[in-house]
């Protein structure tokens, strides 16, 4: 047999996420995701027409030119015209999606070189229409809100955080429990700006008035007591609260998968290699329990113990969740979102794994670790995790 080919993550830039309704809620993903990926050519000064494909991880099509991205992305960032694009979607795990895709592609010979982006201007997702292309007999027009429904299951008629309530009640997890990991979620993201350890991820954006330089939803003066006070969401006594979630954000990542050869011959210096990767599915009802099974079926393929992971990045869709997910796999807290999670920064659902993907690379470089794990929950009832080696 041929051996196997070595697959890198070379580099990668993502924009800041900002606020529902804020700085970057004007513009549509293709063009956030434009920003990140110029930042990265510019960062190892790769000429764009070397790229043989693109990627774009998006969940909701908020605009019309999302359902191009892949292809005008590659486009509008310089790439050959004969570079093909695609749009992937497997939500919540759409950015993890794509570097496994992508790895995919490398390994099998159809590429050397992948661009993966993922982006989501959740403050553009529009209301739907139904009705007014052919008329109603009787009634008015039928208006749904495409992103209240992007974050309900329409199998089981349930929103995402009674998924995440459900966890909190089988693992024991109460509202204070949950309360207090929102807040050390802003708590190590503050600190991490606070070192000036996030800001290298960033592309900054300034165009005509927006002059976004940091994540807009961090709140670097929070208080566990303020927290607190915030009322149950989705259930009268219970734990997810506006506090306790994923910040609804708009913003983009983009990243550059390439083979061994590759990287040689261009003279790149990868930040991590990928190793493997794999999703699996769970009872809808319990989404957010999806990283367990897919960390510990990606474990044993590599003949590998929980214990020699170094760090773990696990997408923070509620606190109850990744709360659940880390008592079922017993990770110490002092391996687990340690720059803070999408609590504190947000969570643009395509952007997210590669963002997290990203992170991870960087901490095991900056604290000189070997292996990480970035895994994510996905709606439906879906997990899915990415093992990767400091190079």
């Amino acid at each position: 047999m041929a051996k196997q080919k070595r697959v890198f993550i070379v580099h990668a830039k993502r924009t800041p996420f900002s606020k529902f309704g804020g700085q970057l809620g004007g513009f549509s993903p293709v063009d956030l995701a434009v920003y990140a990926t110029q930042a990265l050519f510019s960062d190892i000064s790769l000429n764009p027409e070397l790229i043989d494909q693109v990627l774009f991880a998006n969940v909701i099509p908020s605009t019309p030119d999302t359902l191009y991205a892949g292809r005008h992305l590659a486009l509008k960032c310089g790439l050959k015209v004969s570079t093909p694009g695609a749009v992937i979607n497997r939500l919540c795990g759409s950015g993890i999606q794509v570097i496994l895709d992508a790895t995919r592609l490398i390994k099998m010979g159809e590429a050397s070189s992948v661009l993966v982006a993922g982006a989501e201007t959740m403050s553009l997702a529009p209301h739907l229409v139904y009705g007014g292309r052919f008329g109603t007999k009787y009634g008015g027009l039928k208006t749904q809100d495409l992103l209240l429904d992007t974050l309900t299951d329409q199998y089981v008629q349930t929103p995402m955080g009674i998924t995440a309530e459900q966890l909190a009640t089988d693992f024991n997890i109460s509202k204070l429990d949950s309360d207090h990991y929102a807040f050390l979620s802003h708590q190590k993201a503050a600190q991490a700006y606070d070192q000036g350890l996030i800001q290298p991820e960033l592309a900054f954006i300034k165009k005509d008035k927006v002059h976004c330089e940091k994540d807009e939803h961090l709140r670097l003066d929070v208080s566990m007591d303020e927290i607190q006070k915030l009322k149950p969401t989705f259930k009268k006594d219970g734990c997810v609260t506006a506090g306790s979630a994923s910040g609804i954000v708009d913003g983009a990542a983009s990243m550059l998968i390439a083979s061994e050869d590759f990287v040689m011959a261009q003279g790149l210096s990868p930040m991590a290699e990928i190793i493997d990767g794999h999703v699996v599915g769970v009872d809808p009802k319990i989404m957010g329990i999806g990283p367990v099974p897919a960390i510990e079926i990606l474990l044993a393929r590599q003949n590998k113990k929980l214990e020699e992971i170094d760090l773990f990045e696990i997408n923070e869709a509620f606190a109850p969740q990744v709360m659940a997910c880390q008592k079922a796999l017993k990770i110490p807290d002092d391996k687990l979102n340690i720059w803070g999670g999408a609590i504190a920064l947000g969570h643009p659902l395509g952007a997210t794994g590669i963002k997290i993907s990203l992170t991870l690379s960087r901490q095991l470089k900056h604290l000189k670790k070997e292996w990480g794990i970035a895994s994510a929950c996905i709606g439906g009832g879906q997990g899915i995790a990415l093992l990767i080696k400091k190079v």
